[in-house]
C-alpha cells in the first residue's frame, strides 16, 4: 500500500476539501433534547398525541416565566405592578402579529399549525390578534392604539382598502395618530415563536400569577417550541434582551428595587443546550492542546506531531461530514423510511474518541516503525514491516470499540440508538485513516520524520531517557512471574472495596449506581434559568411552570353537562385528598387551581366563581372542543410542591397514575374513562424506565459483540474470557470511586450521577479498555514463539510498557478535557472514563493481565509436565 503514497495523500486531501466544501454541514443537520425522542408508546407521548387531539388549538410546548420580585422581600406595590405590567406588552404585541400572520399567510409552518388553525377562521385569528394588541394597550398606556398597527399591516400586505379602514378607525378613536409615524410592533417578534402571553390582567389564569405574598408577580410566555429546542437558545437570549432593556428603564424610572428573573423549562432547556454548546468548545479545545502537548514531550520532534495531527483532522472533517450527509437520505426518493438522527452533544463523545483512539493507533504504528528502522530495515520496506506487525493488533482493538458503540443501536432511546452507530462509523474512518493516510505519510517524510534528530540519535536519547522505566517494566514483570497468584489475589481484594456495593445493586436494583434525572441539577448555580427558579420556589409552589397533566376520555359523560361539572368537581376533589403534595388542582370547576367549596350562586363570591367557570378561555383550556370529543373529554392540571425532575416526583406521578386506574375500576361514576398523564414529570418517568432497560440490554449486547471479536481475534477462550472479566471488573470499580467523588464533591445537592453517565461509561470502557489488553497479548504470543513462555512474556511487557502506557495518558487526558465543561453530567461522565482508562492501564493491564498470563502459563507448564510423567511410566 505504501508503493502508492502519493495517490493515498491525494485521496484523503481531495475527499477533506469536498467534505469542507460540501454540505450538509454538521450544525446545520444535529438536533437536541432527550423527551422528543422518547419512543412513542410510552405513557408521555401517547399523553401528548391524546392532547394534541383532543386540543389541537392549544400549540404550546413550553413557556418562559419571567419573574419580578421586590428587594427584600417586600409586598410589591401598585406602582410596581404598572411598571411590570408594562413589561408584558411588547410581548403581547408579538403574539398579537404572530396570529395576524398566521391568518395571512399562504401556508401554515408546520404540521401542528395546520391541525390548530384548520379549526380558526381569518377573522377569527384576527379577532384574537386585535384581542392581544388590545391587551398590550391597557397594558402599556403610552402606546398608539392598536388598530393602528393592523392599519399598518394591512398596507404592508397591500390590501389598501383594510388598511385604510383601520386607519380611520384608529384615528377616530385617537385624533393625533393622523401625526403618528411610528409603529408600534417589535422588528420581528413571530420568531420568539409565541403562541400566548399570560399575565396578572389574563382572564382565568391571571390570578394565579400573583404569588400569596404578594411579593411576587410572574409573566408567563407559552412557546410552541418543545422545551429544550435548539432555537430556545436564541429565542431565549431575545428574551433576556428584552428584559435587560426593561431593567435598564427600570433604573432610571426610580423602580430599580424590582428584580427580574427569567426561568421556565423553555429557559432550562436553552441554558443546557448553551452549557452543551460551550462544553463542546471547551472539551476541543483542551483535546487539542492536549495531544499536542503529550505528543511533543514523547516524540520531542514537531515533524513527527503531524503524522497523528493531520491523521485526526482528516478523519474528524471526513466522519463528520459522512454523519451529516447520513441524516439526509430520508430526502432520497425510496427512502422516505430512513430515520438517523444526530445530536450536537455527540460531537464531545466523537472528538474525544477518534483523538484518543486515533493518536493510540498512530503511536503503536510509529513506535513499530522505529523498531524495524533500528533493526536496518531498509526505509522503503520499514513501512510495510510496520504495519503488519501492529496492523492485526488496530484492527482489533478498533473493531472491539466499534462493535461495542454499534450495539447501542438496538436501544428504544433514539438519542441512544443513533448516538452510538454515528460514533462508531467515525472511529471506522479513523482506523482507515490511519492504516492508510498514516503510512502514507510515514513513507512521505522519510528521514524528516526525526527532524532536529537523526534516527539514531533520537532513538538514543529516546531509549536511554526512559532506561530506568525500561528496568522497571522488567522488575515489574519479574515479580509478577515469581508471584502471580499472591499480587493477583491482592490487588483484586483492594479493588473490591468499591466494586462490591455497585456489583450488589446491579444485581439487585439494575443500576450500579443512583442516577439522578433532574436536568436542573445538571446546570451551574450561576446560570440564569437556574436562579430563577431559586427565587420562584420562595414564592409559588415548585411543580408551579411544569404541572402534571392529566386527559379524561369518558364517552358515557357529557362534561358540559350540569352531572359532568359534579364528576370533574369530585375528582379534583379527591386529588386534593389522595396526598398532601399536591397543592392546586386546575380543572373547568376550579379554574384557580383551589379545592372545590360550597358556594351560593347569588353571593358575590359565587357570581364570580360562576363568570369565571363560564368563561371562554377556561372552556378551551379545559373542555375539548374537537369534533367527536366535544363534551367527553377534559383535562386538569395538578401542581405539587415537589421539583418536577425529580425521581421523588416521578415516583409520585406514578402513584397517581395508578390512583386513577383505582377509580376507572372501582366506581361506576368512571367506568370505561380513560385517563392519559402528559408533561415533563411523566416524560422523566418514561425516560427513566427506558434508558433502564435499554443499558441493561445494551450492556449484555456490549459485552457479547467485544467478547466474540476478541475470540476471532485471539482464538483463545480462557484468555478472552478473563479479558471480558477484568474490563468488568474495572468498570464495577470506576462506577464505585467515581459515586463517592461526587458524593463528597456535591455533598448538599447530590441525588446521583447523571442518567447517562453508567451507561456510556460501560459501553466506552468495556471496548476502548481491550486495545491495550489486545495489543499486549498479541505481543506476548509472539515474543513466546520466539523466547518461550516466561522470557516471551516478561519481553512483551517490558517492550509494550511504555507505549501503552504513553496511550493509556493521552487517552485519560482526552476524556479528562469532558470535565472542561459545564454540564455536570458531561464532567462527571468525563471524570468517570479518566479514571477507567487510568485503572486500566496502571492496574488492569500492567498487573492483573501479566498475572494471568503468568498463572495460565504455569499452568500450561505443569499440565504438560504431568502428561510427559505419564508417558513416560
Amino acid at each position: 500500500m505504501t508503493k502508492y503514497w502519493v495517490p493515498i495523500i491525494l485521496f484523503w486531501f481531495t475527499v477533506s476539501v469536498c467534505a469542507l466544501i460540501l454540505p450538509p454541514k454538521w450544525d446545520d443537520v444535529t438536533l437536541d433534547g432527550d423527551l422528543a425522542y422518547l419512543p412513542a408508546t410510552v405513557t408521555s407521548a401517547i399523553g401528548e398525541a391524546a392532547l394534541a387531539e383532543a386540543f389541537p388549538q392549544d400549540l404550546a410546548k413550553s413557556q418562559v416565566v419571567i419573574v419580578v420580585t421586590r428587594k427584600l422581600e417586600k409586598e410589591l406595590t401598585e406602582e410596581d405592578l404598572y411598571f411590570i405590567d408594562r413589561l408584558a406588552a411588547p410581548f403581547q404585541n408579538a403574539q398579537g402579529l404572530a396570529l395576524f400572520k398566521q391568518a395571512h399567510k399562504d401556508k401554515p409552518i408546520s404540521v401542528n399549525e395546520v391541525v390548530a388553525y384548520s379549526h380558526q377562521t381569518t377573522e377569527q385569528l384576527n379577532a384574537k390578534a386585535e384581542a392581544a394588541w388590545l391587551e398590550a394597550e391597557l397594558l402599556d398606556r403610552s402606546q398608539p392604539d392598536p388598530l393602528w398597527n393592523l392599519s399598518t399591516l394591512y398596507a404592508k400586505l397591500g390590501r389598501m382598502d383594510e388598511s385604510k379602514e383601520y386607519r380611520q378607525k384608529a384615528i377616530a378613536f385617537d385624533d393625533s395618530l393622523k401625526y403618528y409615524k411610528q409603529e408600534l410592533l417589535p422588528e420581528d417578534p413571530a420568531d420568539w415563536k409565541l403562541f400566548d402571553v399570560w399575565t396578572r390582567h389574563t382572564p382565568v389564569v391571571g390570578e394565579m400569577l400573583t404569588s400569596k405574598d404578594r411579593q411576587a408577580v410572574l409573566i408567563v410566555l407559552r412557546i410552541t417550541n418543545e422545551f429544550i429546542a435548539t432555537e430556545n437558545v436564541r429565542i431565549v437570549g431575545e428574551i433576556s434582551q428584552q428584559v435587560q432593556q426593561f431593567k435598564e428603564q427600570a433604573v432610571a424610572s426610580d423602580m430599580g428595587h424590582l428584580q427580574f428573573n427569567i426561568t421556565g423549562n423553555a429557559a432550562v432547556g436553552g441554558d443546557m443546550l448553551l452549557a452543551a454548546k460551550q462544553s463542546i468548545a471547551n472539551t476541543e479545545a483542551l483535546t487539542l492542546i492536549l495531544i499536542i502537548v503529550i505528543l511533543l514531550l514523547i516524540y520531542r520532534s514537531p515533524v513527527m506531531l503531524l503524522i497523528p495531527m493531520i491523521s485526526i483532522g482528516v478523519s474528524l472533517v471526513v466522519s463528520t461530514w459522512l454523519v451529516a450527509a447520513l441524516t439526509q437520505v430520508n430526502l432520497i426518493e425510496g427512502f422516505e423510511w430512513w430515520n438517523f438522527k444526530v445530536f450536537k452533544t455527540t460531537k464531545i463523545f466523537i472528538v474525544v474518541i477518534l483523538f484518543g483512539a486515533g493518536t493510540d493507533f498512530c503511536l503503536f504504528l510509529i513506535a513499530r516503525y522505529r523498531e524495524e528502522l533500528i533493526k536496518n530495515t531498509k526505509g522503503n520496506w520499514a513501512v510495510p514491516k510496520a504495519v503488519a506487525g501492529v496492523g492485526d493488533a488496530l484492527v482489533g482493538s478498533a473493531l472491539t470499540t466499534i462493535f461495542g458503540l454499534g450495539m447501542m443501536f438496538f436501544a428504544d432511546f433514539g438519542k441512544y440508538s443513533n448516538s452510538g452507530p454515528a460514533i462508531a462509523l467515525c472511529l471506522f474512518i479513523t482506523l482507515i485513516t490511519c492504516l492508510t493516510l498514516s503510512p502514507a505519510l510515514l513513507r512521505a517524510l522519510g528521514p524528516l520524520l526525526f527532524w532536529p534528530w537523526k534516527l539514531e540519535t533520537h532513538a538514543v536519547n529516546h531509549s536511554n531517557r526512559p532506561k530506568l522505566f525500561h528496568n522497571y517494566w522488567e522488575r515489574l514483570t519479574g515479580v509478577i512471574c515469581r508471584y502471580p497468584g499472591l499480587i493477583l489475589t491482592g490487588v483484586v481484594l483492594v479493588m473490591a472495596i468499591p466494586a462490591s456495593p455497585s456489583i450488589y445493586r446491579t444485581f439487585t436494583t439494575g443500576e450500579a449506581v443512583e442516577v439522578s434525572y433532574d436536568m436542573l441539577n445538571d446546570l451551574e448555580k450561576h446560570r440564569p434559568s437556574k436562579m430563577g427558579v431559586e427565587v420562584l420556589k420562595q414564592h409559588f409552589p415548585l411543580g408551579e411552570t411544569t404541572p402534571i397533566t392529566i386527559l379524561v376520555h369518558h364517552k358515557e359523560t357529557n362534561f358540559e353537562s350540569r352531572a359532568g361539572e359534579t364528576k370533574i368537581s369530585a375528582l379534583a376533589k379527591s386529588l386534593f385528598d389522595y396526598d398532601d403534595h399536591i397543592v392546586k388542582v386546575f380543572s373547568s370547576e376550579t379554574p384557580l387551581g383551589n379545592r372545590p367549596k360550597p358556594y351560593t350562586p347569588f353571593s358575590s363570591d359565587g357570581r364570580a366563581k360562576l363568570i369565571l367557570k363560564n368563561h371562554i378561555r377556561t372552556k378551551e383550556v379545559f373542555l375539548s372542543q374537537a369534533p367527536g370529543l366535544a363534551g367527553h373529554v377534559t383535562r386538569l392540571r395538578i401542581v405539587t410542591d415537589l421539583n418536577p425532575f425529580s425521581i421523588d416526583a416521578v415516583q409520585f406521578s406514578r402513584e397517581i397514575k395508578n390512583h386513577l386506574e383505582s377509580i376507572s375500576q372501582a366506581n361506576s361514576d368512571w367506568r370505561n374513562a380513560e385517563f392519559k398523564l402528559a408533561g415533563t414529570t411523566i416524560s422523566i418517568g418514561d425516560l427513566r424506565e427506558v434508558t433502564t432497560n435499554d443499558t441493561q440490554r445494551i450492556e449484555i449486547l456490549v459485552v457479547g459483540a467485544v467478547f466474540i471479536v476478541l475470540l476471532v481475534i485471539l482464538r483463545k477462550p480462557v484468555i478472552c474470557l478473563y479479558m471480558i472479566t477484568s474490563v468488568l471488573f474495572s468498570y464495577y470499580v470506576t462506577i464505585g470511586l467515581t459515586g463517592w467523588f461526587f458524593e463528597w464533591i456535591y455533598y448538599d445537592s447530590y441525588e446521583g450521577l447523571d442518567w447517562k453517565v453508567p451507561l456510556f461509561l460501560f459501553v466506552i470502557l468495556v471496548a476502548i479498555g481491550q486495545d491495550y489488553n489486545i495489543y499486549l497479548a498479541t505481543r506476548v504470543f509472539e515474543e513466546q514463539r520466539r523466547k518461550g513462555a516466561i522470557e516471551g512474556l516478561k519481553s512483551a511487557v517490558s517492550k509494550t510498557g511504555g507505549i501503552i502506557t504513553s496511550c493509556g495518558l493521552i487517552m485519560a487526558g482526552t476524556f479528562g478535557s469532558m470535565c472542561a465543561g459545564s454540564l455536570r453530567g458531561i464532567i462527571e461522565l468525563g471524570f468517570a472514563l479518566t479514571l477507567g482508562v487510568l485503572i486500566d492501564t496502571f492496574i488492569v493491564r500492567t498487573i492483573l493481565m501479566p498475572c494471568f498470563l503468568a498463572l495460565l502459563t504455569r499452568w500450561q507448564e505443569r499440565d504438560e509436565a504431568t502428561s510427559d510423567s505419564i508417558e513416560q511410566e
